[in-house]
């Protein structure tokens, strides 16, 4: 039988963003880019007008079609 955890709620919460944080240090790179004020939420809204689940799909996407990789 399976210990019960006496971690709190948010013991547990801090726990999964500690080890998701460090899954995405290492296993993923970051390019951050810069837009003119406003045209974050513009490309958001134009990203999911175009089936895109997030802002970074369309970029990932775009980026990955213009080298020819998809």
């Amino acid at each position: 039988m399976a210990r019960k955890s006496t971690k709190t709620p948010e013991e547990l919460a801090a726990a999964h963003t500690a080890y998701k944080n460090t899954w995405q240090r290492d296993n993923k790179d970051r390019i951050p880019i810069t837009v003119p004020i406003g045209d974050k939420e513009r490309i958001a809204v134009w990203a999911k007008s175009k089936g895109y689940a997030s802002t970074n799909s369309y970029v990932t996407e775009l980026i990955y079609k213009d080298m020819g990789e998809r």
